[in-house]
């Protein structure tokens, strides 16, 4: 397959950390051209594949042959970047949340669908092989605990910038029914622990029930000391799985389990979640398919329900 140029609009410490280097492992990219305020600066200079370099987004959609863009910018700026780019012709991936709302983004995967182009969303921590079929076996619930502490001077704190714990951890919660059984939930309730004075949720509780009697109990956030762990619990197993939602590309992951009352440890060799997930980008890229757009309607229909659980 050929290989395709990656234009990176945004230098978040998210996409200097895991979105680079995955470009630069895969042959499938040719090249790595940033558009940032500051024109990427020593960032371009420094990758393999350096490219070139814009600081304005717009010229570099505008100038730059159809190629894959990956959106790394604010939550509030991500639908307004993102229908740019398809309306010029530019596969697109974006950071989660792709999008505020589940309105926005039913319109976008329509406009991609429309225009034929691949629009994705980077929940990529689901492309990591821990998550293999065989971990859900025999699971029944869930237990989710993901609280990455954020400064208050992060624009996560800020309600205008898309801000809010619902659009940050969110999409974690909204897509781990989906990753761990393919289901969406059919029932949720949610209990905001935190808010900023005017009253944007920095952290919450949620239960949610989903088909055939199965459970996720989470908690989400960013007012807490830094917890990253999954307990998978059904009849006769229990299964604790280290750094789930951000695995690091060197890390082994071990997983604990207890079957029937034996304990034993499972590991998992390093991946770069981040770099399988871009593979499967330029598959679906080449090959013409749409498999992430369901995906991404699917967590936009469970992050919006719930920020309606919590008006309850």
């Amino acid at each position: 397959m050929p290989a395709v140029k990656l234009l990176l609009i945004g230098l978040s410490r998210f996409a200097r950390r895991r979105v680079l280097p995955a470009a630069s492992a895969l042959d499938g990219i040719e090249t790595v051209d940033v558009a940032s305020a500051h024109g990427g600066g020593s960032v371009v200079d420094e990758l393999s594949k350096p490219g070139r370099r814009h600081t304005d987004w717009r010229a570099a959609l505008d100038g730059t042959e159809p190629a894959l863009v990956y959106v790394s910018t604010v939550n509030s700026t991500h639908a307004e970047v993102v229908r740019h780019a398809l309306r010029r012709g530019h596969h697109v991936v974006v950071d989660k949340p792709a999008f505020l709302t589940l309105d926005t983004a039913e319109e976008l995967v329509a406009l991609a669908r429309s225009q034929g182009r691949v629009l994705a969303e980077a929940t990529n921590y689901a492309f990591h092989p821990v998550f293999s079929p065989d971990l859900t076996k025999g699971i029944t619930k869930a237990v989710a605990v993901f609280t990455p502490p954020v400064p208050p001077e992060d624009f996560r704190h800020d309600r205008s910038s898309g801000g809010g714990a619902f659009l940050d951890t969110g999409p974690y919660f909204a897509s781990l029914g989906r990753v761990l059984w393919d289901v969406e939930p059919d029932d949720v309730h949610v209990i905001v622990g935190d808010r900023t004075p005017d009253g944007l949720e920095l952290a919450y509780s949620v239960l949610a029930g989903y088909p055939g009697g199965r459970t996720i109990v989470g908690q989400f956030g960013f007012t807490t000391h830094y917890r990253n762990a999954l307990q998978l619990l059904g009849p006769g197993v229990a299964i604790d799985v280290p750094r789930p939602f951000s695995a690091p590309p060197d890390l082994t992951v071990d997983l604990h389990l207890e079957v029937d009352g034996r304990h034993q440890t499972r590991s998992v060799p390093p991946a770069d979640s981040m770099e399988l997930f871009l593979a499967a980008v330029l598959d679906a890229v080449h090959e013409g398919t749409r498999e992430f757009d369901s995906p991404l309607l699917s967590d936009a229909r469970t992050r919006a329900r719930v920020v309606q659980s919590a008006k309850r």
